[in-house]
C-alpha cells in the first residue's frame, strides 16, 4: 500500500518501535491465557494468584495503550504534515492545472480525502494489533499441538480468503464513492454560490435537485450501501467461522483424542482471545482501503512541487522595460488559442487593452503576469529572459472577480498607517471601512466598493505594475470618471505602471497606448482606431 510505504519511509524507526510494543502486548496476552489455564489454579495462595493476575493485566493494559497511543500520535503527526504539504502544493501548483481539476475535486481532497486518511490512522492500530497477535498466537498454538494448529491454520485460510474476496468488493465500491463525493462537493457549491438564482427560479432549482444533486447523492448512497454490506458480510462470516473453529477443536478432542481436553480448552481460549482483535482488524481494513485510495488521489492531483527560493520572487527594482515575445496559450480540450502575442511595456506607462467578450483579454492577463506559464515564447526584462516566478513579482492584479483578504499590509511600517488613511479617502471608503492594526473592519460591500477594496489591497502590495481587469465596470458614472481622470494620473505620479482592461472609450486619452484583443490576437491601435474599436465593442451590448 502506497500509504503504508510512505509512513515507513518517513517514520521507519518509530513504526518499528510501535510494532515491537505490539509484539510485547501480544506476548503478554498469550502469557496471561496460558497462566490462567495452567498456573492460576495451582497457586498455593488465592490472594497471591489474584495479585499476579492483576499485575499481568495492568502490564498488558499499559503496553497495549502505549502501542495504540504511539501509533495514533504518529498518525496525527503524519496527517498534519500531509495536510500542510497539500496546502503548500495547492498554492504552488499551476493555476491552469487546478482549474482543470475543478473546485469540487479540490474540496474533496481537502475534506473527505484527508478525513479518510485520518480515519485510516485511527483504525491502523487495530489492524497491526490483530496481525501481530495472530502471529504470536500461532506460535503458542504450535507449541500446544502441531496437528490441531494445522487444522486451525487451514480453517483460518479458508475463512480469510473468502473474507478477502468480500473486502475486495468493498474497495471497488469505495472507489466509486470517491468519484460521487467529488460530484457532491460540486453540488454543495452550487447550492451555496447559486442560492439566489435557485431561490428566484423554482423550476431551475427542481431541475438541479433532480438531475444534478440526486444523481450524485443516489450514486454515493448506492455504492456506500454495497461497500458496507460486503464489509458487514466479511465480519459476520469471520465471526461465525471462528466460533465454528472452536467447535471443531472440541470435536477433535472428544472423538479423535488428538489432544487433551486441557489443550483443547487452551486452543479455545486463545481463539476467543484472538476473535475480537481479528474482527477489529477486518473491520479496519476497508477504512484503510479508503485512506489508501484518498492518499493516491491526493498524490495524483497534487504532485510534489519544489519549494521556490526567495530569489525567484525577488523583483528587479531598476527595470525599465518588460517584453513578451510570441507567447501563446491554448486551453486543454479547446480549439481556442490566445497568441502568439508580442507586447512591450515600459516603466511608468499607462496601457489600455480592449476587446469583445471572449476575445481572450482575461486569459492575456494571466499570461502576462505569469499565472499561465506560456506554452511557447519568452518574457524578457531589459532584454534578459526572466522566469515565470520572478515575472509575477512585478504585478499586483485586480481580477474581474477578485478575492478580498481582510489584511491590508503584510509587513507594515510606520508610514503605512498614514498611507492607508489617504488611500481610503481617495477611494471614498473612509466612511465605510476602518482599520484596526491593518485589518479591514468589514468586507460586506457592494460590487463597486469591493473592487475598490481589491484595488486598495493591490496598492498595499507596493509592486511596480498594477493590472486592472475591467475594474471600472461596477463603478457608478461619477466614480468612473474620477477613476480615469484623477486616480489613474495620481497612481502614475506615484511611479506605477498601469495595464488596464477597459471598454470606456471616452477615457482612452489617459492611456499612452491602446491594444485590441480580437479572436486571441493582440494588435496596437492608433488613436482613431482605438475610438472606433471601443465603440464597436460597446455597441454589442446595446
Amino acid at each position: 500500500m502506497q500509504l503504508l510505504t510512505t509512513i515507513l519511509r518517513q517514520h521507519f524507526l518509530a513504526f518499528i518501535a510501535i510494532v515491537l510494543l505490539n509484539l510485547v502486548s501480544a506476548a503478554l496476552g498469550i502469557a496471561i491465557i496460558s497462566w490462567i489455564n495452567h498456573g492460576l489454579l495451582t497457586e498455593q495462595s488465592l490472594a497471591l494468584g489474584l495479585a499476579k493476575m492483576l499485575g499481568l493485566l495492568i502490564l498488558l493494559l499499559a503496553t497495549t495503550l502505549g502501542a495504540q497511543w504511539s501509533l495514533t500520535t504518529l498518525g496525527h503527526q503524519f496527517i498534519w504534515h500531509k495536510r500542510s504539504a497539500m496546502i503548500w502544493q495547492m498554492m504552488h501548483t499551476p493555476i491552469a492545472s487546478l482549474e482543470a481539476k475543478g473546485e469540487g475535486e479540490l474540496l474533496a481532497l481537502l475534506g473527505p480525502d484527508i478525513r479518510n486518511i485520518t480515519l485510516a490512522f485511527v483504525r491502523l492500530p487495530e489492524l497491526i494489533q490483530g496481525v501481530v497477535l495472530a502471529i504470536v498466537a500461532i506460535g503458542y498454538l504450535g507449541y500446544l499441538s502441531l496437528p490441531v494448529l494445522l487444522i486451525t491454520v487451514l480453517w483460518l485460510l479458508v475463512t480469510f480468503t473468502l473474507g478477502y474476496q468480500m473486502v475486495s468488493k468493498v474497495y471497488q465500491h469505495i472507489a466509486q464513492v470517491r468519484g460521487f463525493e467529488s460530484d457532491l462537493q460540486s453540488s454543495f457549491q452550487v447550492v451555496i454560490q447559486g442560492r439566489k438564482e435557485l431561490a428566484l427560479n423554482p423550476v431551475r432549482a427542481q431541475h438541479f435537485y433532480k438531475h444534478t444533486y440526486q444523481a450524485a447523492a443516489q450514486g454515493y448512497k448506492r455504492n456506500i450501501i454495497k461497500a458496507d454490506s460486503y464489509h458487514l458480510s466479511a465480519i459476520n462470516w469471520s465471526n461465525i467461522m471462528m466460533l465454528g473453529l472452536i467447535a471443531v477443536i472440541f470435536l477433535i478432542s472428544g472423538t479423535q483424542n488428538w489432544v487433551s481436553m486441557s489443550v483443547a480448552t487452551s486452543f479455545s481460549l486463545t481463539i476467543l482471545f484472538l476473535r475480537t482483535p481479528l474482527l477489529q482488524a477486518i473491520g479496519a481494513y476497508p477504512t484503510l482501503l479508503a485512506g489508501e485510495l484518498a492518499f493516491k488521489k491526493i498524490n495524483e492531483v497534487l504532485p510534489q512541487v519544489a519549494q521556490p527560493s526567495a530569489e525567484q520572487f525577488a523583483p528587479l527594482e531598476s527595470w525599465q522595460q518588460l517584453r513578451w515575445e510570441n507567447i501563446a496559450w491554448q486551453y486543454p480540450q479547446s480549439a481556442f488559442q490566445v497568441g502568439p502575442i508580442s507586447m512591450t511595456v515600459s516603466r511608468g506607462e499607462t496601457v489600455f487593452i480592449i476587446g469583445a467578450n471572449g476575445s481572450g483579454k482575461s486569459t492575456l492577463s494571466l499570461m502576462l503576469t505569469g499565472l499561465y506559464p506560456t506554452q511557447q515564447g519568452q518574457a524578457y526584462c531589459d532584454q534578459q529572459p526572466i522566469p515565470t516566478t520572478q515575472l509575477r513579482s512585478f504585478f499586483s492584479v485586480v481580477f474581474t472577480k477578485p478575492y478580498l483578504f481582510d489584511t491590508l499590509f503584510l509587513e507594515p511600517d510606520e508610514e503605512d498607517t498614514q498611507l492607508a488613511a489617504e488611500w481610503l479617502c481617495r477611494l471614498q471608503l473612509e466612511k465605510k471601512i476602518t482599520l484596526n492594526n491593518h485589518q479591514l473592519s468589514t468586507l460586506a460591500l457592494s460590487a463597486g466598493q469591493s473592487k475598490r477594496i481589491a484595488l486598495l489591497l493591490a496598492m498595499a502590495e507596493k509592486r511596480d505594475i498594477l493590472f486592472l481587469d475591467e475594474w471600472a465596470a461596477e463603478q457608478d458614472p461619477q466614480f468612473r470618471r474620477y477613476f480615469y481622470r484623477e486616480l489613474l494620473p495620481w497612481l502614475k505620479k506615484l511611479g506605477k505602471t498601469l495595464i488596464i482592461i477597459s471598454h470606456d472609450d471616452d477615457y482612452f486619452d489617459v492611456a499612452d497606448r491602446v491594444y485590441e484583443m480580437q479572436h486571441g490576437n493582440l494588435r496596437l491601435l492608433s488613436a482613431e482606431e482605438s475610438r472606433q474599436a471601443a465603440r464597436a465593442v460597446i455597441s454589442q451590448f446595446l
